[in-house]
């Protein structure tokens, strides 16, 4: 009797894998547009605050501020490349993590049985 309730979670198992595979190859595209999106209106605003930095007066203080400003636009990239490293290999992650589940739940069916409940 468990054995088929092990067969039948290992079935929906591989139906979850197919499923959150198609999701990714759907959202991912548009997870990383979004990113686009907001890193463009992101540079925008920080573009026009470097026009409004040039009108300081002290050196030291623009200086400072236009520091400020690249770095943020710098990270501002790095930030991007990494979330859509994590938009693109998060299907990965997840089907890892439902494979852990189904296996130790078809432990737990195997040593205890009567669907693994106690």
């Amino acid at each position: 009797m468990s054995r088929r309730g092990s067969i039948a979670i290992y079935i929906s198992f591989i139906f979850i894998a197919i499923i959150v595979v198609v999701i990714a190859t759907v959202f991912v595209p548009m997870g990383t547009l979004v990113s686009t999106k907001f890193y463009a209106a992101g540079e925008d605003i920080l573009l026009m605050a470097n026009d409004s930095i040039m009108a300081i007066n002290d050196a030291d203080v623009r200086s400072a501020l236009l520091n400020s400003s690249q770095e943020a636009l710098d990270s501002t990239e790095d930030n991007i490349e990494f979330g859509n490293s994590i938009y693109q290999y998060s299907w990965i992650i997840v089907i890892l993590l439902a494979g852990l589940v189904a296996f130790l739940f078809t432990r737990r069916l195997v040593e205890y049985g009567g669907g693994g409940f106690v």
